[in-house]
């Protein structure tokens, strides 16, 4: 069977996803013929496509991993942001004000580089793809050459925190912005069964959850992207949700939530071997699967 992973942006909450890719291997699952990803989907996929061990990931991103080894250089400190370990950056009040990112993004590209080894998309051990969003015109793009960081580096510019990504006269952000799970983009190259690993469903909040103006922004972003109609190809084949109440800059524990992804894909092993079983029993699987999917277009994340 041919078969495409598609793993949602989600900030922090997207290190669930090395625990969802252990957990695939766990069981046995057959490897993807390609994998696209959005933001921290987009992170995690690349790494993983590039080469990087479930193993590897963990133990990178494990319990001593500190978001600021992926930041600007700098010893300021705001602890009034929901997510200050994220501000420990120099002069990051003045790049809110006077730059186009709070952190220029260097030091992640420089990361992801390296994680990557360096490989472009003809030399990955599975295909992969990305969306990121052009601010000069609001138009998705999908890179297709070049290096893997330059992709990974677009994907996950969150609005503000990172710089924009500049290449060929375009100003790359986030995919978030256009598909926070880009199905579309296997089902555009010809994979037809497609396994979405999503990061949390749009749904009503209280209004005691926003208190700061952090919050209202990310909630402001969360019903502009989720306000825009589903299309047939945002539907996958099956998915898997994983949704907590981890905040979206919340990287303290990381392997708690590493553990969360694999726990979560464990508890849908029997529905994840029927959508890998092979022969008539799993093309009915998944056809079955595909009719529910549709019928909750409008309860997924697009």
């Amino acid at each position: 069977m041919k078969w495409a992973l598609v793993l949602s942006g989600g900030g922090a909450r997207g290190l669930a996803h090395i625990g969802a890719l252990q957990a695939l291997e766990e069981i046995g699952s057959p490897r993807p013929d390609m994998i696209a990803g959005c933001s921290m989907g987009a992170i995690v996929g690349g790494l993983y496509a590039s080469g990087m061990s479930v193993a590897a990931m963990k133990e990178w991103f494990g319990d001593s991993f500190d978001v600021t080894r992926c930041l600007s250089e700098g010893d300021d400190f705001m602890p009034w942001m929901p997510f200050s370990r994220l501000y420990r950056i120099g002069h990051g009040i003045r790049n809110l004000f006077g730059e186009d990112g709070i952190d220029s993004g260097a030091k992640l590209y420089k990361l992801l580089v390296e994680l990557t080894k360096g490989k472009s998309f003809e030399e990955t051990a599975i295909p992969f793809a990305c969306n990121a969003t052009d601010l000069t015109n609001g138009s998705e793009v999908v890179p297709a050459r070049g290096l893997i960081a330059d992709a990974i580096r677009a994907s996950s510019s969150f609005p503000g925190v990172f710089s924009p990504f500049r290449v060929d006269g375009m100003l790359l952000a986030d995919g978030y912005l256009c598909h926070n799970t880009p199905v579309w983009i296997p089902r555009a190259r010809g994979i037809r069964n497609v396994l979405a690993v999503y990061l949390g469903n749009f749904s009503e909040v209280g209004k005691d959850t926003l208190r700061t103006s952090f919050d209202v922004v990310m909630r402001s972003l969360d019903c502009a992207v989720n306000g825009r109609k589903p299309e047939p190809a945002d539907v996958p084949t099956a998915s898997v949700n994983m949704d907590n109440d981890r905040g979206v800059f919340d990287f303290a524990r990381p392997e708690e939530q590493i553990r969360f992804g694999y726990r979560r894909m464990m508890e849908n092993r029997d529905y994840l071997e029927a959508f890998f079983a092979r022969g008539a029993a799993g093309i009915i699987n998944r056809a079955v699967m595909a009719r529910k999917e549709r019928k909750g277009l409008n309860h997924e994340q697009p």
